[in-house]
């Protein structure tokens, strides 16, 4: 079909007047299912209801109650953060940023300085610390830490919050000497003459954590806005949130009954709480496609993360002979959650990051949900897929929710980790949809920086931001341009059982858009690009030069 064609069927299908349009995006090139085109963008009741072709166009405009000139930038449909963390990246927006720390002296210099303003015996916290960016690679110890912060209690997670680093007043509070015993699914990382090191890894957290003040209702919904009027700025339309507690969703509930959050929220329940868990599916699936909010999915973890060698192994880690990583949550437990979840309409969503919990969360869904299920399974991160694991995926159904900005992250020493081989089974996103899988994209904020042009950039060349390495990581694994930002549009929006109202620009959708000055789909582009508005239901939460 010819495109002038293809747009003017578009606009005659549409069954609305000129008379009835509340706003009219004109000037911009429109990113469409068939490919961009000059076009206006009809807006009425939050949905696109035109899409207006140059001739027509000198009526609608006097007719819309706004018109909005776009000045030739881009409009793409309304992107997607397919899996974050709402309340944790502004809690990340609140601490100690620990990012890109060259060395754990400077990582404990950081947190000194935040010390110094706070009166003595509240918590310090902090995220983002990284030992592979340190000369030794080596986890660190608290000893230096204690003595730099000797009267507050430390918590800092590590990048991949699966790992934290504790002082001693914290440790104190919490119990934990040489006789705490590991608990179920963590590690208590310790010295040679069997002292705590201070880090605690998957479900030894928790140890911890049940000592921190609790964050009061006030709190959760100032770091909830903060997130979401953060992500806006950077063009999401909408996050899939991994792992809601009952505390955040009580205050997401009330946000969007006033009308407060600028984005949408899709949420993922904490499947560790079985109280939430049994009065949400007693609930059942709660959809309002015009709504803010989604509640329909369960969030899950397997395994822990491959940095602070949580990541479940089928073989060795490489660098750690005979350590095969950490079964999190025990099989038996992740297949009565998921049982639960099919009997209520629940999406499952299981993190898995080894190739052996990829492998059996996949036996778990053959077994429990059978080929092409109703309920779309996802796999969160799969990040290390071994060969014939592949192509389960599409023969089950499942969706592999990917960030690929944990590619170029962990590429300079994930091969330490995994070795010759099994790099090659990592971050194989191209391999999973050749196979005919299908795929979302997102971040895992505040883990990785949310921005995501970063992700696009990952995504089709896995090279970082600074072009290194310049063939990229793998490079075969790459994706288009038009793939990525599928993947945060379209594929994001089926990922959510959105597919017939998110992901598109077409007469009936939801008037989602992220407005970029430039072309995102040029390599060229893709770093220097800015988002200029984004729009949810047809108004802007997010308009560049007002603030997020």
């Amino acid at each position: 079909m010819q495109k002038g064609v293809f747009f003017s069927m578009l606009f005659l299908a549409s069954s609305c007047s000129p008379s009835k349009v509340d706003r009219l995006l004109v000037g911009g090139v429109v990113h469409l299912p068939a490919g961009p085109a000059k076009v206006a963008v009809a807006i009425h009741g939050g949905r696109i209801q035109a899409l207006v072709p140059a001739a027509a166009e000198p009526l609608w405009r006097r007719h819309a109650r706004e018109v909005v000139e776009l000045g030739g930038a881009h409009v793409f449909a309304g992107f997607t953060e397919s899996h974050a963390h709402l309340t944790g990246l502004g809690l990340a927006l609140e601490t100690v940023d620990l990012g890109g720390a060259s060395s754990y002296e400077e990582v404990v210099n950081r947190l000194a300085a935040k010390a110094r303003e706070l009166p003595p015996g509240s918590w310090v916290q902090g995220r983002g610390w990284d030992q592979n960016l340190w000369p030794e690679r080596a986890f660190p110890t608290h000893q230096a830490l204690s003595a730099a912060i000797p009267d507050h209690p430390v918590l800092a997670r590590r990048v991949d919050g699966h790992a934290v680093l504790v002082n001693r007043r914290a440790m104190e509070l919490a119990g934990i000497d040489r006789t705490t015993p590991d608990p179920p699914g963590g590690q208590i990382l310790r010295d040679p003459s069997g002292e705590p090191t201070g880090v605690l890894v998957d479900g030894a957290v928790a140890l911890v954590e049940h000592v921190l003040p609790r964050p009061s209702k006030d709190d959760i919904a100032r770091r909830q806005m903060a997130a979401a009027a953060k992500l806006a700025s950077l063009g999401f339309t909408a996050i899939h949130d991994a792992g809601t507690s009952a505390a955040e969703l009580q205050v997401l509930r009330e946000l969007a009954a006033s009308g407060k959050l600028p984005i949408r929220v899709y949420v993922m329940l904490a499947g560790h709480d079985a109280a939430l868990l049994a009065r949400e599916f007693a609930r059942g699936v709660q959809v309002d496609p015009d709504g803010l909010l989604t509640v329909r999915a369960v969030k899950l973890y397997a395994d822990g993360a491959l940095g602070s060698r949580g990541a479940w192994l089928s073989a060795p880690y490489a660098d750690a002979p005979g350590h095969y990583g950490l079964e999190v949550t025990p099989l038996a437990k992740l297949a009565a959650v998921v049982e639960a979840a099919k009997q209520a309409g629940f999406q499952p969503c299981i993190h898995a990051i080894g190739d052996r919990a990829v492998h059996e969360v996949l036996n778990l869904y053959q077994r429990l949900l059978g080929p092409g299920s109703p309920l779309r399974p996802r796999i969160e991160h799969a990040q290390v897929v071994a060969p014939e694991d592949v192509p389960r995926f599409a023969s089950l159904g499942v969706i592999a929710s990917v960030q690929p900005t944990h590619c170029t992250s962990d590429m300079p020493w994930a091969p330490a980790r995994l070795g010759g081989e099994r790099i090659l089974w990592a971050y194989r996103w191209r391999s999973l949809l050749a196979a005919g899988a299908q795929l979302c994209l997102g971040s895992d904020a505040p883990v990785e920086h949310p921005d995501p042009r970063l992700g696009l950039w990952a995504a089709t060349t896995r090279r970082s931001p600074q072009g290194v390495p310049p063939e990229g990581y793998n490079p075969q694994e790459r994706l288009t341009p038009e793939e990525a930002v599928a993947g945060y549009t379209s594929w994001a929006a089926w990922a959510a059982f959105e597919e017939a109202y998110r992901g598109r620009i077409a007469p009936g959708y939801l008037a989602d858009l992220t407005i970029f000055d430039r072309d995102i789909t040029q390599e060229g582009e893709m770093l220097a690009a800015r988002v200029l508005r984004t729009v949810v239901g047809g108004k802007d939460v997010y308009l560049a030069g007002s603030g997020p």
